[in-house]
């Protein structure tokens, strides 16, 4: 009888596109097909996998897998049905696995040319993409800012604004693509420099109020990872699948790990493309792998937008 690996709507989108190189381990070992049943396959085309939700059948004999040791990895291969909540598995079998199953998946043709028109009004010019997270992600003090302080932290505006500047200072005429939650509008600093976003709507209102935004949440990942600069929002799986799966290798701009105050704002680089989001939490929350940005020298070279890839 057919064998399945389920992936369903457990978690924000980025964290279940990691998800799929985990389903496509074990479709690869054990023989399971890959079965979606996402909302978002309205826009995104993932080869190899179907839509198809669990019904009746998919519950028997199946698993549901939260967590998965390199010991309890073997086992799954006992089980017709495996529903994946998990993102994580054994490392040294997902790792080759990233950046082959990113290019599994393509965005709508029309949400493509909306990026590719959006950003041509910006061609010869400087890019960098900025990935401002609320909602979910609470702010927890509007004057310091420690990322251990709460399981999913937002960063204060002033954060950004400073890393913006110092970008600006090196690049005079970078343009700012930004993807936030709620609007541009919402956040006043952003007036203080050229930006922009792409003119899509948001569709999916089963994700409630913590996830809102103007824009489509597709388009907007896609559009990130054209950018070679991501101003980060630390563990957010959003602004890590962008830079660290999709296009070219990207510099992601992340603050310290350390409790950071207003009046002495930094900020460091990661550069982990095709790693899981297993190592961004880490380099976020422990600083391993970051390197502090001091001056224009250690600043990354802001490019113009890579559109090739999609």
């Amino acid at each position: 009888m057919t064998k399945r690996v389920f992936v369903t709507e457990y978690v924000g989108l980025s964290t279940r596109l990691e998800t799929l190189a985990m389903a496509f381990l074990i479709a690869g070992r054990f023989g399971h097909e890959v079965c979606l049943d996402w909302h978002e396959l309205d826009a995104l085309r993932v080869e190899g996998a179907q839509r198809r939700g669990r019904g009746l059948l998919g519950r028997l004999d199946s698993v549901k897998l939260r967590r998965c040791s390199d010991g309890d990895f073997e086992r799954i291969g006992r089980h017709r049905n495996v529903v994946l909540r998990t993102h994580e598995g054994p490392r040294a079998l997902l790792e080759p696995l990233y950046l082959p199953t990113a290019r599994r998946i393509t965005l709508r043709a029309d949400l493509v040319e909306t990026i590719r028109s959006t950003f041509a009004r910006h061609a010869g010019r400087p890019l960098v993409g900025v990935h401002i997270r609320r909602g979910d992600f609470p702010l927890v003090d509007a004057e310091t800012f420690d990322v251990n302080a709460t399981a999913w932290p937002a960063v204060p505006d002033w954060w950004y604004a400073h890393v913006m500047a110092d970008i600006r200072r090196s690049h005079p005429d970078v343009a700012f693509f930004v993807s936030c939650t709620g609007r541009l509008e919402d956040y006043p600093f952003l007036a203080d420099f050229d930006v922009f976003d792409l003119p899509t709507d948001f569709p999916y209102g089963y994700k409630g109020p913590s996830h809102a935004a103007q824009r489509h949440p597709a388009a907007d990942l896609w559009a990130l990872g054209a950018c070679s600069v991501v101003v980060a929002t630390p563990c957010s799986t959003f602004s890590h699948y962008a830079a660290d799966m999709l296009g070219a290798p990207a510099a992601l701009l992340v603050p310290p790990a350390t409790p950071m105050a207003q009046r002495a704002p930094s900020y460091a680089r990661l550069d982990l493309h095709g790693r899981g989001a297993f190592d961004y939490y880490a380099a976020c929350r422990t600083g391993h792998g970051q390197t502090p940005v001091t001056d224009a020298a250690t600043l990354p070279v802001a490019r113009g937008a890579n559109l090739g890839w999609m």
